[in-house]
Parts: structure tokens; sequence; C-alpha cells
């Protein structure tokens, strides 16, 4: 995918995510305030409901106070039972509501005659009866105004209230602790004789009021406060569970959303280290096919005169061409078996300090060609080690061919070995160009090659490396890098023992 395309792709999938986190935010702002509405409406309707039964409970009591009011109870209520009389008989019908007090209403005093009780209700209607009391309702507030007391201490029965306010606020749904108290409508409070605590209602944070007794127009007007403390964060824990699943869902989004471009850029990357593999592969492989092809054109042309000398140059180039192409198809069948993951060692004893020996042998000529030399310094005095020939010979000729590459002057190679209790470590060192902190974690990376600029004298796949670490990982042994650009490098591999092998073994498996 070309850069331009994933730019904006990414630019697309930051621009929907950031949209969709925003609706998100501004979906759970309106779920507050919604709930807030719906909590404020539950409180005032709340608050109503004890406005008006207080107000009803007066009526009651000042009814009861009073001989004519007692006469007026005591004609609801044969109302009502010859209604109630008449529903039972026809079978249904609408039962009024008894009234807030319905203790028995105690007769005249017998000086006086008891009056009269209307039995007969057969010409009223459910709507007149509703009507009746409705009017005697209101005759008894035009009438008992003036006889109320004033006072609003003397009004308000502090249990009574109390009372009142607990069960309203249960069945509107409001849960958990509140103050409240009585204020003048200049918002001085009342001394009622409650707890201090619940008379600061005015102080607290979200405060809802009432007025008392609101039908009184020439009263003086007071006002109830409830105060409910932390009310937001009882919302708040209302709606815990769907903004935790709502954050879970968004933290998924985003975590999927970073992976999903992590691998991208990675698949992007290993795109185009393919592609530069390709293009070395093809580079590589053309140089020797040439030159092989040119020695053979120039032994087979009968016209060119041919020493002895000059036959064997010829041979040799083919000899060390060949040679090139065939590491180069190992170096590609090496890559092939780490992807697969099917390595196979065939372990046997080997002489590290003879194995070394041979590799050096063998790549003196490439060393010698740039004037440079290779130094033995074994000093491990166990020097046998189980493993497999093969693959610790070509880790050897990798680690060589790349101090050969990777160094500008004349090269200079030293191979030292030490050995303890546990195995044998072998050490690399060069007088290259070194390798950067920076780069020294990847190099070991499959396909990584060191960035050289624009200049591209050194040539590879970065397989080698990649290929040494794993060759040591199977031996159970380990491989440490030192270096300083511009000073050269070390590689340290260790191999261990084979007794420190199985005993690692047995542990893994225990």
């Amino acid at each position: 995918m070309e850069k331009h395309r994933i730019t904006l792709l990414l630019v697309a999938i930051s621009a929907a995510l950031m949209g969709l986190m925003g609706i998100q935010v501004k979906w759970m702002r309106d779920s507050m305030m919604l709930r807030e509405a719906q909590f404020e409406r539950s409180m005032d309707h709340a608050l109503f409901n004890v406005s008006d039964k207080l107000e009803q409970l007066e009526k009651m009591r000042d009814l009861r106070r009073l001989k004519a009011g007692k006469k007026l109870l005591r004609k609801l209520d044969a109302l009502r039972r010859a209604h109630d009389e008449q529903a039972a008989l026809s079978g249904g019908g609408l039962s009024l509501d008894p009234p807030l007090d319905t203790s028995p209403i105690p007769p005249d005093p017998p000086d006086r005659p008891a009056d009269p009780i209307i039995s007969s209700t057969d010409a009223w209607s459910e709507e007149d009866l509703a009507d009746r009391e409705a009017m005697i309702t209101e005759m008894v507030r035009s009438i008992y105004a003036d006889a109320r007391p004033t006072d609003i201490k003397e009004r308000i029965a502090v249990h009574v209230l109390d009372s009142l306010l607990r069960t309203e606020l249960r069945i509107n749904g409001v849960q958990g602790a509140f103050t409240y108290g009585v204020f003048t409508e200049d918002g001085q409070p009342v001394e009622l004789g409650l707890d201090p605590r619940w008379e600061g209602a005015g102080n607290e944070g979200a405060v809802y009021r009432q007025r008392l007794y609101r039908h009184d127009l020439a009263g003086p007007v007071h006002y109830l406060h409830v105060g409910i403390p932390g009310h937001r964060g009882m919302l708040w824990r209302d709606m815990a569970p769907l903004l935790l699943t709502s954050a879970l869902f968004m933290a998924i989004i985003v975590v999927a959303f970073f992976f999903t471009i992590r691998t991208i850029f990675r698949q992007k990357r290993i795109g185009e280290i393919r592609n530069d593999l390709v293009n070395n592969l093809t580079h590589e492989l053309k140089t020797p096919i040439s030159t092989i092809g040119l020695a053979c054109e120039a032994l087979a042309d009968p016209s060119m005169p041919k020493t002895e000398q000059q036959v064997r140059t010829f041979v040799a180039m083919i000899r060390d061409e060949n040679k090139r192409l065939g590491s180069l198809v190992e170096n590609v069948l090496q890559s092939a078996v780490l992807e697969s993951g099917h390595m196979v060692l065939k372990r046997v004893d080997l002489d590290v300090h003879a194995l070394v020996q041979d590799v050096v042998r063998s790549s003196s000529m490439q060393v010698s060609r740039r004037n440079g030399r290779i130094d033995l310094d074994l000093k491990a005095e166990i020097h046998h080690v189980n493993g497999d020939r093969i693959h610790l010979t070509n880790l050897l000729y990798n680690l060589i061919d790349n101090a050969v590459k990777y160094t500008e002057q004349e090269p200079r190679i030293r191979i030292a070995s030490v050995s303890n209790d546990e195995g044998i470590t072998v050490s690399v060192t060069d007088n290259g160009i070194g390798i950067a902190p920076s780069e020294q974690r990847k190099i070991f990376d499959r396909l990584y090659r060191v960035p050289t600029g624009n200049i591209h004298n050194a040539k590879g796949f970065g397989l080698g490396l990649s290929y040494v670490r794993t060759v040591v990982e199977r031996h159970g042994g380990r491989i440490r890098l030192e270096s300083t650009p511009g000073s050269g490098s070390t590689f340290h591999i260790f191999i261990p023992f084979e007794h420190v092998s199985t005993a690692q073994a047995v542990g893994g498996r225990g």
C-alpha cells in the first residue's frame, strides 16, 4: 500500500474515532442532564404532595374542632355510607375515598337536637356527590379561614411533616439522606425544634422548595426547603454500569485501532524489506553468474592465448564465484528454514577449537584479498560441546563474513574462547564501522540491515545475524553484542556444555 493511502486511511479512521468519542461524551452528558431533570420533577412532585397533604390535614382538624364542622362531616359520612350501600346493591360503582381523618365524630350536646341525616341518594349521581363535596370544602375554607391560627409553628406538626416527607420521597424514588426546614418568603429559617442538621436545608448545594398552605391568600408565605446531599454523586452512581460499559467498549475500539495501525505500518515495512531483498538478491546473483560466464567464454575462446597460470586463474575465479552462489542460496534456504520454524539439529560431540580453525582456514583467502588477517586466542580449557557441526560452522562463517563486509580498512579479526563450569564462550571481534546503540537490538531481526544512508557498498539480505541468533538459541545458548560506532564490534557466543543443557531440559519439563 502506498504511503499517501496509508496516511489517508489513518486520518479517516482517526477522524471517525474522534467523532465517535465526541458523540459518546455528548450522549453521556445528555443522559446526565435527563437524569437531573427527572430527579427535579420527582422532587417537585413529592414536595407538592407533602404541601397538599399538610393543608388537607389542617382542614380536617379545623372541621373537627368546630360544631358546624362536625355537622358537615356527619352529613358527608352519611352520604358516603348511603352511596356505598347503593353501589353494593347494584353490584359495582365508584366508592368515594374516605376522609383523611376517619375517627368517629362525637354527637352534638344533648340540649341541641341532632341535624337530620340525609338518607336518600337515589337521585344523586357520583358526579353530584363529588360536586357537593367540593362545594362544602370551599364553604369551609371561606368560613373558617379567619379562625385558623396564623403562626406556622402551631400549624405544622414536626413528626407529621417528617413522616410525609419520608413517605413521598420514597414513593417518588428518591433514596438516601435528606435535610429539610421551613423558611419565610425572604429566606429566614423558622425554628421548629428540629435537629440543626435538618434545619440547615437552606445551605445545601441542591435545594428544592415548595410553598406551604398555598390556598391561604391573606396569611404569611412560608416555604418548605428540602436538601439532598450529594445528589449528583447519587445520579452518577446510578449511571455507573452504563458509563463503565461504554468506556470499556471505547477502550477496546482505541486499542484495536492502535494495533491495526501498527500492523499496517509493520506490514508496509516488511513489504519494503522484501522488495529490497529481491533487489539485492537479483544483484548478488547477477554478479557471480556474469563472472562465471566471462571466465567460461575466455576459456572456450580459441583465439585467446591461455597460459597455465591464466587457466588456473580462471578456474579459481569460477570456483570462488560458484562458492559465492552456493553461499547466497544457502542464506535463502536458511531464511526459509527459520520462517517455517523447522530447524533440526544433528548433535554430535564437537571440538569447538577444531571447528574454529577449519573455518579460519577456509576464510583466510577472503580476508587476505583485503590484506587482512585473523588472529586466534583460544584459551578455553574445555572446548567440547554437543552441537550441530553444520549450523555452528555456518554461524562462524556469517560472523567472519560480516566482519569483512563492514570494515572499511584492512580487516583485523580476532577470535577468542574461554570456558567455565557451564559452557564455552567464543568471541569474534572486528575493527569495522561498528553499530549504533539504537540499532543494536534490531540487528538480530530477520531481514533487518543497518541503514547506511545512500551508500550500499556492503551487500547482503539481512538474514545472517537472525540465523546466528536462532542457531545459538536452539543450542540453549545466548548471544551478546558489544559495539561502538567507528571502533568495531564484538559478538560473544555462549554454548552450554551437554550436562548443563540436559539439566535445563529436565528443569523445563518439571
